[in-house]
């Protein structure tokens, strides 16, 4: 099991590298070759997709979640009993997404009809429709990758993403030559996520340990459904956390406007996901680590451990953003798109502290008490959005960050309160151990970097950002390894490199 743990890490840091080299290399080759309209659209559908997404309604991390559970006490026989049931949930989550999204196809021009041009309408219903047939079969197929998780099988489901990312880069580069638009570019995405799910459940089935995946009697589905409620809630958070921006963006300006703000998402997503990378895999090791009924001292400190592991390469993003990223935004997709660079660095700044601390919200999870966090966070991010919306339409797409940025700041404050009362967590211990040489070490490097950039650097260029950002994290890497870790994760450190 350890070494599908480390394999998933690795893979799962392959799939950071991948995502994110892909992101910067095809992102200006799409904007590019799309224009601003198409680009426009493709960013609007892809901002459409997390939304279809949430009709999964939690079912994903409650398989991982019960999965886990059933194998700590080796009950195979409530374990089949229980994918089962969850099966049924599924074929009515699919008949009810196919006609929500009935309706939203019919209804797109209410939605964006104001700004958008018949084409671009037409265009925009297709993708629609598309995202909604595949959402279809990827929600319940999602499930296989769920089962993986729990059972602790990281490696198969993380390992295929490169394969999927590498075919992606190739077909749109291809695709783009011959003069494709983003409804191309849309259903290539489909295709390759159905594949996905195809090459999973097969492994699934050849390679679950147990001759039974499903059984032919179920479960009560009204315990999984009490469950699943609350972490579908906290996903329909994470959905409007960001993606509203999109959405909003489309119904009070232009398709130009939606790319701009599309692309600073963009990039704050790529910062996110480095974040998840850790975050994906500690469901499991929660629902063990609570079972042992920890105090709230050991819960603090292993979320401080869990925390630095997150925050030391958010922390050398960030700071490396703030220093290369105006330059870098430009020089990448071009003047028109250089407002893109603001949204990306209030949406990180913003996101930094919440992203370091999800291993709270595993525990809650593994606990079984998501109810109350999940309510609190949709409360402020739905306030931050409807906010956002109103402000958009007087001030222009320039706020909508900002008040996105503030429904997650205050749902950060929340779940600190909530986190110090449920669990226990000594907050103000968690944040001096995580960030205080942290912040300090990154903010030094980020002022002499400035200075070095006002009085040496007349023209910003590639060569500019190569070189800075090779000694910068030169720089960053010495001084977290000599200033900031601790002699404990020096050793751990070393023991993981003499293992490589």
């Amino acid at each position: 099991m350890k070494s599908e743990a480390r394999k998933g890490a690795i893979y799962n840091y392959i799939n950071l590298l991948l995502i994110n080299a892909i992101g910067v290399i095809l992102t200006p080759f799409i904007i590019r070759h799309l224009g601003p309209s198409q680009y426009g659209l493709y960013t609007l559908a892809g901002a459409i997709v997390p939304y279809i997404a949430l009709f999964d309604l939690g079912m994903g991390k409650t398989i991982t979640r019960y999965v886990a559970h059933y194998r700590a006490n080796n009950d195979s026989v409530n374990e089949a009993r229980f994918l089962t049931t969850t099966l049924h949930i599924y074929a009515l989550i699919v008949a009810i997404l196919l006609l929500c999204g009935a309706f939203l196809y019919l209804n797109i021009e209410h939605i964006w009809g104001e700004h958008f041009t018949a084409s671009e309408l037409k265009d925009v219903q297709l993708m629609v429709l598309v995202t909604i047939v595949t959402q279809a079969i990827i929600i319940p197929g999602s499930a296989f990758t769920a089962i993986c998780n729990g059972i602790g099988y990281f490696a198969f489901p993380r390992g295929i993403q490169p394969i999927k990312y590498a075919i992606r880069a190739a077909c749109v580069i291809g695709l783009l030559i011959y003069g494709a638009k983003a409804f191309a570019l849309i259903t290539l995405e489909a295709m390759l996520n159905i594949g996905v799910v195809i090459a999973t459940s097969v492994y699934v089935k050849r390679h679950i340990g147990r001759r039974e995946i499903f059984s032919s009697q179920r479960l009560d589905s009204r315990p999984i459904l009490h469950y699943t409620k609350w972490i579908a809630l906290y996903a329909a958070t994470c959905a409007f956390q960001w993606n509203a921006g999109n959405i909003i963006a489309g119904m009070t300006s232009d398709t130009t406007t939606v790319g701009i703000v599309g692309t600073g998402i963009l990039l704050g997503c790529m910062y996110g996901y480095f974040a998840e990378t850790i975050n994906r895999m500690t469901l499991p090791h929660a629902s063990r680590f609570i079972k042992t009924n920890p105090s709230g001292n050991e819960l603090t400190q292993e979320m401080i451990r869990v925390g630095r592991l997150v925050a030391i390469p958010q922390i050398c993003i960030l700071a490396g953003f703030i220093i290369f990223g105006q330059a870098f935004v430009t020089l990448w997709a071009g003047e028109t798109y250089a407002p893109a660079y603001y949204i990306a660095l209030v949406m990180m700044s913003a996101w930094t502290l919440q992203l370091s601390q999800e291993y709270g919200t595993s525990l809650l999870e593994a606990r079984g008490s998501v109810r109350t966090i999940s309510v609190i966070n949709f409360i402020t991010i739905f306030l931050g959005v409807v906010v956002t919306y109103f402000v958009a339409q007087h001030k222009g797409a320039d706020s909508i960050i900002y008040t996105l940025a503030g429904g997650t700041i205050l749902a950060t404050i929340a779940n600190n309160i909530y986190y110090r009362s449920t669990l226990q967590l000594n907050i103000p211990r968690y944040l001096w151990q995580v960030y205080a040489r942290l912040l300090l070490t990154a903010g030094c490097l980020v002022i002499i970097y400035k200075i070095i950039e006002q009085y040496c650097i007349t023209t910003h260029s590639w060569w500019w950002i190569a070189i800075g950002a090779a000694t910068f994290l030169l720089l960053y890497a010495s001084s977290i390894y000599l200033l900031v870790l601790t002699p404990d994760e020096r050793q751990m450190l070393k023991r993981n490199a003499h293992r490589q």
